[in-house]
């Protein structure tokens, strides 16, 4: 019976993992959170315990659930050939921000869970009862952590490079896409803030 109900929690975890690129890191990994907890339990693990197993969980299933560069990627495809579309242009930088202010919100979030995730495990070092193949897996999820948000500071890098090209190249200069282009150099410095958070906690351990 327990068994049967873990298998149903993990299957769930699957499946909430699997859904549209448009799902929020942090969302999927809430999930994650939730369900190893619940599946811990199940088992017969004490709160303490499962409680680092599901935030374990939830920062290894985050990771996989949204990358910036692929929706960025995405917008550029959408307009390519359109390039010369006033209208195009503006819907791309629109969605690029949006794309990015999401993100931006979701890693914040995410750099909660992960700092919670972090102090437990360096508590488990300085307890030593955290073994060393454990602790190898802890650094790989967090190393995983930094290669994705660097990932999106490239990927809003290039976007930011992409709009000025575009400014130059067709010469416009209306002030709705001056106020894009800029909006998209904000949400540029807040990722680098965070994803430089996240990396702060990857030293810790």
């Amino acid at each position: 019976m327990i068994r049967g109900l873990i298998a149903v929690a993990l299957a769930s975890l699957t499946a909430a993992c699997a859904t549209e690129q448009q799902n929020a890191s942090l969302e999927c990994g809430a999930v994650g959170v939730g369900l190893g907890f619940l599946a811990c339990k199940l088992a017969g693990g004490n709160d303490a315990t499962c409680a680092a197993v599901g935030a374990g969980v939830g920062l290894g299933g985050g990771a996989l659930c949204y990358k910036l560069s692929d929706n960025l990627d995405k917008q550029r495809k959408e307009l390519a050939g359109h390039e010369n579309d006033l209208d195009a242009r503006l819907r791309y930088m629109k969605a690029v921000n949006t794309a990015s202010a999401k993100y931006n919100d979701d890693l914040q979030k995410q750099v909660v869970t992960i700092t919670q995730h972090t102090d437990i495990v360096v508590q488990q070092i300085h307890d030593k009862t955290i073994d060393q193949k454990a602790l190898d897996k802890e650094r790989a999820k967090l190393d995983q952590a930094v290669k994705d948000a660097d990932q999106s500071v490239a990927a809003q890098e290039e976007a930011v490079n992409y709009m000025h090209g575009l400014q130059a190249q067709h010469a416009f200069k209306e002030h709705e896409y001056t106020q894009e282009l800029q909006h998209q150099q904000q949400l540029l410095a807040q990722t680098r803030v965070t994803a430089q958070a996240v990396a702060a906690q990857r030293q810790r351990v």
